[in-house]
Formats: structure tokens, C-alpha cells, sequence
């Protein structure tokens, strides 16, 4: 605004003065109207001069294809006639245009910033054209010149005003519509809806993630808390350069994670150790975003799990039996319950005696001597103890079918029935 000032300073001369009582009559306004419809005839021609400047002055607008010229030539047309037609009426401001003109340019994905360069471009070229209107009428002196720079400098603040509010408003709706389409495809993904909507592509645009993976996704469980489970989780992700898209369930809080390397998952699993409030369950990594319903379920299964020592997060190891376990888990439950019942007798600390020899017996390739080291027992009590396994079950450890079932019931248990 000060660069109109100076510039009219410059053309007055020192010793007139920018306001003076005869601003007020009837005559000056005449001749300010004069001048006002003069600028507004040569509509076409101006907008013509100020889009030149424009694209000279604001680098982005002057790049390839960034801005058209022969859109920035008219949006200047649109807002000078509102302006110098209001001007030469003597009406109020019509900012319609600017609002759209922001609108617009938010849609383009143009800096706000350049185009409050632009204005303020636009709007010193459009003061220098009513300079040269004035100096055109000799029987003009400074005080309508005064008057027509007073008037410009509030259409500039009115208008760049309204273009600022017409731009942040469009960028708020499409913040809020992008955010619903991008809770819509999480829901599809995780619910194994995805292409009933988009594609893979289209998809990983809206999350802002890659189309390929590799992908983990976390379930935290939220079911107790009214909290967020995993606290501005996905923001932390973000600063350690990880890709991520999260939704939050009645029961569990859920991300699907872009995973790039090794070093990237365990400072995943490091950050999300950090702010958990409750279990969090980890699937397996997987490649096509179209499983991720399925990693969710390994997710859930390794939340209702037994916990890792001293942790709350705990992986899904991707094992063969674990796959099995999972997979189809009525089933699994369905064919190992008739054998846990062959414990159901038994207290609960002596039942957990028996399963936790036979986890450490399978977990040491069946070593009585290694097993029975890491519970701080003898071997032959290992050994006493697996026996009263294979009498409750009517399974031998001897027999590999028989130890192969017993291994993935074993499994079921620890990951579903526990």
C-alpha cells in the first residue's frame, strides 16, 4: 500500500497535499468518476498491461504452464471492472470475483502468497494507469488524484481481503473432503472393500503412501480407553520419514504402515512402543495394499495374544503355524478346543506348567536338557511333564502327525484361546 503513496508523493510534487477540503464536492467526485469509467473502458487493454506485470514480477506465475496467461488477464479484467465500475458509480464493492479468484487458485494448488503478490502487483500497474489518466486532464490537479489513490488502496485491502477468504475457505473444504475420503479408503482397505471404490493407485494417492509395499499395519487396542490409543502417532511416523494411514475403531486404533527397510520397521516399532497407552498387535509385513484386511486380522490375533516380555507391542512372526493358526480362526478354535479340554480338570497354574514345558521343549528343537535349563528344572521332570501330555491328549511325541497337531493346537491356544 505505501508503494501507491509514494508514487503519488512522486507525481504530485512536495508541496500538494493528498486530501484538502474540496475533496468533498460535488465537482471533485465528478471528476474522479470521470476518470474511474475512463480506466474501466479500457478494461481489455489494462487487464492486458497488469498481466504482463504480473507474470514478469511473481516468479511463479511467470514459470511454463503455472499459471496461463490468458487466465491471469481475466480474473485482472473481472477485478478491475468491479472495482472501477463501483469507483465511477460511486457504489459500494463488488468482491465477488476476487472471492472466486481465490477459490480458484486454492484449486490450482497456487501459494497464497504468490497470489497476494499478484495483487499487490496488479494493483501498483492499475494506480500507475490512473496517473496517466490524470495527467491527461489538465484541469485535474492532485486532490483527484488523492482521492482516486485513497479509493484503490481500500480496494486493495477489500479485495485481496476477500480473495485471502475465498482461498482458505476452499482449502478448508477440500481438507475436510479429502480427510472423509481418505477415512472412506482406510475403512475399505481394512474391511477388504478396496476395489469396489478405486484402484490401487488412486487409492495410495488419497492416503499418501506408495502404491507398493512392503506394509505392516498396527491394531492398539482402544476398547478401555477413552484416549487416543497411540497418541498424534501418525505425525511422529511422519518425522522419521515413514508413510502411514490410521483409523480408529471402536475397539482397536489402526494403521497401515509403509515399511522401507528393516531400520525403518524397528524404529516404527520403537515409536510406537513409546506412546502406547494399552496392547499393540503388529501383522506380518505383506506387499499389495489388497491384503491389508487380512494383515489386520494377523494384527488383531497377535493384540489378544500373549504379550512379549517386557513389552507391549508384540509381532506376528509370520511363522507356519502361526499362518495356520489365523487363518482361519473358528476353525482352529473348533479343532483345538476338544484337546485343551483335556486339561480343563487341572488348576490354573498347573495347567500353565504344562504348557509352558511343551512351548520350551518345541522352542529348543526338543531338547529335554535345553528345555529344562531355561525352566530351572531337571531334565527328567521335562520329561515327566511331557508324558502327562501325551496321556491327557492320547498323542505321542514320538509320532510326527501326532506332534505336528499338538504343535498347532498348542499355537491356536496361545494365540486365540489365551
Amino acid at each position: 500500500m505505501t508503494a501507491i503513496f509514494v508514487l503519488a508523493e512522486q507525481t504530485l510534487g512536495a508541496g500538494r497535499r493528498l486530501t484538502c477540503p474540496s475533496m468533498k464536492s460535488d465537482m471533485m467526485v465528478e471528476q474522479v468518476a470521470d476518470v474511474a469509467a475512463a480506466v474501466y473502458r479500457r478494461t481489455d487493454e489494462v487487464s492486458i498491461l497488469l498481466a504482463r506485470a504480473i507474470t514478469r514480477e511473481v516468479r511463479l506465475y511467470g514459470a511454463v504452464a503455472a499459471v496461463p496467461f490468458d487466465l491471469i488477464a481475466e480474473a485482472c479484467a473481472a477485478n478491475l471492472r468491479a472495482i472501477f465500475g463501483a469507483i465511477a458509480a460511486g457504489g459500494d464493492f463488488n468482491v465477488a470475483a476476487a472471492s472466486r479468484l481465490g477459490v480458484q487458485r486454492a484449486c490450482d494448488g497456487v501459494p497464497l502468497s504468490s497470489v497476494m503478490e499478484a495483487y499487490r502487483v496488479g494493483f501498483r500497474r492499475a494506480w500507475e494507469v490512473i496517473a496517466d489518466e490524470v495527467a491527461t486532464r489538465p484541469y485535474l490537479n492532485g486532490d483527484a488524484l488523492g482521492m482516486l489513490t485513497a479509493k484503490l488502496l481500500t480496494a486493495q485491502d477489500v479485495f485481496t481481503g476477500a480473495m485471502a477468504a475465498g482461498y482458505r475457505q476452499e482449502q478448508s473444504s477440500r481438507a475436510v473432503g479429502d480427510e472423509t475420503q481418505r477415512s472412506a479408503l482406510i475403512d475399505a482397505l481394512i474391511h477388504g472393500r478396496l476395489f469396489e471404490r478405486c484402484s490401487l493407485w488412486e487409492a495410495a494417492d488419497y492416503l499418501r503412501m506408495p502404491s507398493t509395499g512392503p506394509f505392516v499395519v498396527i491394531a492398539a487396542d482402544a476398547a478401555w480407553s477413552r484416549m487416543d490409543a497411540l497418541p498424534d502417532i501418525e505425525t511422529k511416523l511422519r518425522s522419521l520419514d515413514v508413510s502411514s494411514a490410521w483409523r480408529v475403531l471402536p475397539d482397536v486404533h489402526v494403521g497401515i504402515v509403509h515399511i522401507k527397510t528393516d531400520r525403518h520397521l524397528a524404529a516404527v516399532l520403537a515409536a510406537v512402543s513409546r506412546v502406547a497407552i494399552g496392547r499393540v498387535g503388529v501383522s506380518a509385513r505383506f506387499g499389495d495394499l489388497r491384503d491389508t484386511a487380512g494383515a489386520l486380522r494377523q494384527a488383531r490375533v497377535t493384540l489378544r495374544g500373549r504379550a512379549d516380555p517386557g513389552s507391549l507391542v508384540s509381532m506376528f512372526d509370520g511363522s507356519i503355524l502361526a499362518t495356520a493358526a489365523v487363518s482361519a480362526p473358528e476353525v482352529m478354535i473348533d479343532v483345538a478346543s476338544p484337546v485343551m479340554e483335556c486339561f480343563a480338570d487341572l488348576g490354573d497354574d498347573e495347567r500353565e506348567v504344562l504348557f509352558e514345558t511343551f512351548r520350551a521343549w518345541q522352542d529348543h528343537d526338543g531338547s529335554m536338557r535345553t528345555a529344562g535349563e531355561m525352566l530351572f528344572c531337571h531334565p527328567n521332570t521335562v520329561r515327566y511333564r511331557l508324558h502327562r501330555i501325551e496321556e491327557r491328549t492320547g498323542r505321542s511325541l514320538t509320532r510326527p502327525r501326532d506332534i505336528a497337531e499338538l504343535c498347532l493346537v498348542f499355537e491356536v491356544h496361545r494365540r486365540l484361546m489365551s
